[in-house]
C-alpha cells in the first residue's frame, strides 16, 4: 500500500472536516455595559395596557418610553450589530404583537436583521451607546374580552447578520406585564382642543446661553371627553416636522433661526418626540374623561437669529 497516497488522502479528509466545523470563536457577544456585564434587561408593562378589539390592525397600543443603554460588544471577524424582534419566535397573544420603534422606524419581526449602526472591527470590542422604544402592535383576530399575562417575553436579541446565536453572549430585551382585551368604544376630543392655539411668551436671545436652554415654559392640558362605557384608556399620539438639529424637538416654521419647540407632559416632564420617540402618552379614563396636562417651551438648538416662532403639533387618539 502506498502509505504516502494514503496519508494525503487522510490529511484531505480532515481539512474538509475542519472546513465544515462551525468557528464559535466568530460568534458576536453583546452585554450591557461592560464584557461579562448583565445579558438582558426587563420592562415591565403598566397597569393600564387595553386593547381594543376595534382597533385598526397596524395600530401601536402601547409605546414604552425612550430606552438608553450601552452595550459592549466584541467578535473576532468584522461585523455589524443588528435586532433581531421576537428572535424565539414566540406568539405574545392572539391579536397583537411586539415590535421596537428605533430611529423613527417600527420594526416587528418580519423585518429580518436590522441594523443597529454598531460595527465590531475584526478581533476588536466597541461599547456603544442604543436607543429605542418598545411597542405594543394590534394584529387581525384578537378576542373582544380577556387578559394575557407576559412572562419575560423576549422583545429582542442582538446578534449578528448571519442569524440568531445561541450561544448565551447575546444581549435580550425583555417585558413583563399583562393586557387587557376590551370590546371597544369612542371619546370625543374637547371643542378647546380640536385646533388649539398655544401663545408663548416673547423672548430675547439672551434668554438662551447654551444649545439645549429653554425659555417661555407654557402649560395645558388636554381632554377627551364623553367616552363610551367600557373604554378605560385614551392614548393620546403626537406627531410633527422634527427640528433638522435636534430631531426630537418640533421644527420652526417661522423666520427665527437656531430655535424650535420643546413638548412634554407635564406630570414628568418627559420629552415628547417629534421624531416618533416617545410620542405616546396612555392616559385612564376616570368619570368618562381622559385628561392629559402637557406644556410647551422654545428650545434653543443652534446659533440663534431673530424673528418669529411657529410650529405644529398633531394628535391622534385611540380609546380602549
Amino acid at each position: 500500500m502506498n502509505m504516502r497516497k494514503y496519508l494525503q488522502q487522510t490529511f484531505a479528509a480532515l481539512g474538509l472536516l475542519l472546513l465544515l466545523l462551525p468557528n464559535a470563536s466568530q460568534a458576536l457577544g453583546c452585554w450591557l455595559n461592560q464584557s461579562g456585564g448583565p445579558l438582558s434587561s426587563t420592562l415591565t408593562l403598566p397597569n393600564n395596557v387595553y386593547i381594543s378589539s376595534t382597533a385598526a390592525t397596524g395600530t401601536i397600543i402601547w409605546q414604552s418610553p425612550l430606552q438608553s443603554i450601552s452595550v459592549y460588544c466584541t467578535q473576532s471577524v468584522g461585523e455589524n450589530v443588528y435586532f433581531w424582534v421576537n428572535p424565539k419566535n414566540q406568539t405574545l397573544a392572539a391579536g397583537v404583537q411586539i415590535g421596537i420603534l428605533f430611529n423613527g422606524v417600527t420594526y416587528t419581526q418580519t423585518s429580518g436583521a436590522i441594523n443597529t449602526g454598531i460595527y465590531v472591527p475584526q478581533g476588536g470590542q466597541v461599547t456603544s451607546n442604543l436607543q429605542y422604544s418598545v411597542v405594543i402592535l394590534k394584529s387581525s383576530n384578537s378576542p373582544s374580552s380577556g387578559v394575557v399575562n407576559i412572562n419575560n417575553y423576549p422583545v429582542f436579541q442582538l446578534d449578528g447578520k448571519g442569524g440568531l446565536n445561541n450561544v448565551p453572549i447575546n444581549f435580550n430585551q425583555l417585558l413583563n406585564g399583562s393586557v387587557t382585551f376590551t370590546p371597544g368604544g369612542t371619546c370625543q376630543l374637547s371643542a378647546a382642543d380640536v385646533n388649539r392655539s398655544i401663545t408663548l411668551p416673547n423672548a430675547s436671545t439672551f434668554n438662551f446661553p447654551s444649545v439645549g436652554s429653554t425659555f417661555g415654559r407654557t402649560y395645558f392640558t388636554i381632554t377627551a371627553s364623553n367616552c363610551s362605557t367600557g373604554v378605560n384608556t385614551a392614548t393620546f399620539k403626537f406627531s410633527g416636522t422634527p427640528d433638522s438639529n435636534i430631531a426630537t424637538e418640533f421644527a420652526n416654521n417661522g423666520t427665527a433661526k437656531g430655535v424650535a419647540v420643546n413638548m412634554a407632559s407635564a406630570g414628568d416632564g418627559l420629552n415628547i418626540g417629534a421624531n416618533s420617540t416617545n410620542n405616546t402618552r396612555v392616559v385612564n379614563v376616570q368619570a368618562q374623561m381622559a385628561q392629559l396636562p402637557v406644556y410647551v417651551e422654545y428650545y434653543r438648538t443652534a446659533a440663534m437669529v431673530p424673528g418669529t416662532v411657529q410650529s405644529i403639533v398633531s394628535v391622534t387618539m385611540l380609546y380602549q
